[in-house]
């Protein structure tokens, strides 16, 4: 009991320390992704960097400036030369905060973090319609073409903060809408599925894949199935919206049961749109069936269900680039007297786990290819520059190649 009190002081004191300012502060844009990722692609031959939408020149808004898109040098078509095959994606991550989308400054941020961040998966929390009809057009306009919203607060209104929305320029199939509700006890919010199919380079059907495909498909291009989870944990507050010292720790077993139901039902070939039974598993317990977890998780680096995703070789891509002393919530203390600094969003991915690749021709999926790929992580930050005036939480951005494996 007293070590629980002594523990509980100590993460609640934590969160008051300001950010080390010692040496340099902390600032993360878009366009560092490419600066810093140029080293790790030595063993990469052929990266595609993260494409700017066809109509970035005439963005909808003003504000909405391409200047911190990633870009990169020494790039012809946007393709770097280097030793392997493979294709890059950045995925965002961000609670929107569902009780801005009236706050017309607020808002407006809040849609520049999304849309000038040149993303091409976006995970957003605490959506609701008024957020859906903010962001629709302009995710369009981007095309963003690609989207998928869901919000209980429609049927509960107890859930004002359960919306979870996708929006990709990649097509999306198999998305579900998990709700653990039901058989988690003291569980609130719901997660969000899908598979995202992201097309290879386009030299992926030439002569230099004859490997992985018979001479009666090298007309043919290929995607990979890129399996994404977006997730919003318990937050480290009583149903009521109380919170005391104790309140994060006795949370946390919700969390971890959360993320643990998380895997079990994406294994289900239920998810897969397959037609057996729910409880049948597509997946063994020895295999992954998420290739990217991302979302506002509500605890920090080495949480319960942080921990536990690491446990299944899950690494957090917050806490293998981004200093310990940046955080991506904060909230007023007191009357604005302090701030509370937390770390509680994250994207996650596993380097171990097979993506599918699979032969298209046209539109139309003809069948999975024999080749697969894996996933390697370039670069992670938290957009500086909406740490006020925006949502309590800050974007996280990452940085991802899809690698072909020989």
């Amino acid at each position: 009991m007293i070590i629980n009190v002594i523990q509980d002081l100590i993460k609640f004191a934590y969160q008051f320390i300001p950010p080390i300012t010692l040496f340099r502060r902390y600032h993360f844009s878009p366009a560092d992704l490419a600066i810093g990722s140029s080293t790790r692609i030595a063993g990469l031959k052929r990266i595609r960097t993260p494409s700017l939408p066809s109509k970035s020149p005439s963005l909808p808004s003003e504000e909405y400036s391409s200047s911190d898109v990633p870009t990169t040098t020494n790039n012809i078509d946007g393709v770097i030369h280097s030793s392997s095959k493979s294709t890059t994606i950045t995925v965002l991550t961000y609670n929107i905060n569902h009780e801005l989308s009236s706050d017309p400054n607020k808002s407006r941020n809040i849609l520049k973090a999304i849309f000038s961040s040149g993303a091409q998966i976006i995970l957003l929390q605490e959506t609701n319609p008024s957020w859906q009809e903010r962001i629709h057009n302009d995710a369009i306009a981007l095309e963003y073409i690609y989207c998928h919203y869901h919000h209980p607060s429609i049927e509960r209104k107890d859930r004002p903060a359960g919306g979870i929305a996708v929006l990709s320029q990649f097509p999306l199939k198999n998305v579900k809408i998990l709700d653990f509700t039901t058989d988690i006890s003291g569980s609130v919010f719901p997660a969000l599925l899908c598979d995202i199919s992201v097309p290879l380079n386009e030299n992926s059907s030439h002569d230099e894949n004859r490997n992985c495909a018979s001479s009666a498909k090298i007309d043919m291009s290929m995607i990979a199935n890129v399996r994404v989870a977006n997730v919003h944990l318990r937050p480290p507050v009583e149903l009521d919206g109380s919170a005391w010292l104790a309140t994060a720790r006795k949370t946390e077993p919700i969390r971890i049961c959360e993320v643990k139901e998380l895997l079990r039902r994406a294994r289900s070939k239920h998810w897969r749109g397959n037609e057996l039974d729910e409880d049948e598993m597509a997946f063994s317990e020895s295999q992954l069936p998420l290739d990217i977890i991302a979302g506002d998780f509500n605890e920090g680096d080495f949480g319960g269900a942080t921990s536990y995703f690491s446990s299944q070789g899950y690494t957090d891509a917050l806490q293998q680039y981004v200093p310990q002393r940046k955080e991506t919530h904060t909230w007023p203390f007191m009357r604005n007297f302090w701030t509370l600094r937390k770390r509680l969003d994250h994207i996650l991915w596993h380097g171990e786990s097979t993506i599918p690749v699979m032969y298209l021709k046209g539109n139309k999926v003809l069948e999975e290819s024999e080749c697969t790929s894996t996933l390697q992580s370039l670069g992670c930050g938290v957009v500086s520059g909406y740490e006020s005036n925006a949502s309590d939480h800050q974007p996280v951005l990452a940085l991802f190649a899809i690698v072909k494996d020989p």
